[in-house]
């Protein structure tokens, strides 16, 4: 056999074994992503089991691996895809929400979330309002962002796979809240700041997903954001989440009026002064060197 055949062979063998796991996983993934991309995709059972809360999927450990290992290396490719991002923090969140839950539970404020459940919706007249708030508030300030980077509220995905409804809520919550930090915290939503909320949330929350993108996220950066993000962007995040207080605790819709400095104050957090975003205002709020 020639040295090309060899080779060709050599790739044959290791290449069509991966490319038929791929297949099916990717199968297995596009009818667990089915209830993230459709707005009529409805809860179902899994092996008799009986869903636990209205928008819950019963999956077994099997699929939850599946779909959070799918769900990573699409949201790699796609990290502004905000369905890759919910499927794996779905699929890997169960067990870790004790951290969440002792937040909560210990704060007068966490506890009557936990019982009101509050959810984040608008209606056309409340949403505006918020743009009538004066300069420097916290309703101005998250309605100038939200329209700024052309985002909404509705693009939040219900939870799906965790098997716990309390813990369903509180991943609800903070997903629903993402918005609020990239406010609070001065940042806006390319790729860089992206991945430095995450790393503040994984050190408020315990959740892995933050943890997971993280550490794969860098690699869809160039170079010399990569570098900025691990020299400034990382220190930043892990202190600041590290001592801020808990922000699953907050009740961010009681907010509006106030001052943001005076929120950041209460909060105990602050702005880092390395930026490095495509999107960013001459106006912005965040300090600088």
């Amino acid at each position: 056999m020639s040295l090309v055949a060899s080779l060709v062979s050599g790739v044959v063998r290791k290449a069509v074994p991966g490319a038929a796991a791929a297949i099916g996983a990717s199968y297995l993934l596009s009818k667990s992503m089915a209830a993230f991309t459709s707005p009529d995709a409805k809860p179902n059972s899994a092996r008799g089991r009986k869903p636990l809360y209205n928008t819950h999927t019963p999956t077994t450990g099997l699929q939850k691996a599946v779909i959070a290992t799918g769900a990573a290396l699409l949201s790699i490719g796609d990290p502004a895809n905000g369905a890759y991002v919910a499927a794996l923090g779905d699929a890997t969140s169960n067990g870790f929400f004790g951290k969440m839950r002792e937040q909560m539970m210990s704060d007068e404020t966490g506890r009557r979330i936990l019982k009101e459940r509050p959810q984040i919706a608008f209606t056309p007249e409340q949403w505006e309002s918020l743009g009538s708030l004066p300069e420097g508030s916290f309703g101005h300030a998250y309605y100038n962002q939200m329209r700024r980077n052309n985002i909404s509220w509705t693009t939040r995905p219900p939870v799906r796979f965790v098997d716990n409804e309390e813990d369903a809520y509180m991943l609800l919550r903070y997903r629903q809240c993402h918005d609020f930090y990239h406010t609070i915290l001065d940042m806006d939503i390319s790729v860089l700041e992206e991945l430095a909320i995450k790393v503040f949330e994984w050190r408020q929350t315990g959740l892995p997903v933050g943890l997971i993108a993280s550490a794969f996220g860098p690699l869809r950066l160039p170079l010399s954001q990569r570098q900025r993000f691990f020299a400034h962007y990382l220190p930043w995040a892990m202190q600041c989440g590290s001592q801020a207080k808990p922000i699953i605790s907050v009740y961010w819709e009681e907010m509006w009026d106030r001052s943001i400095d005076d929120v950041r104050k209460e909060m105990g957090v602050w702005l880092m002064p390395e930026r490095n975003s495509v999107t960013r205002v001459k106006k912005s709020t965040a300090i600088r060197n």
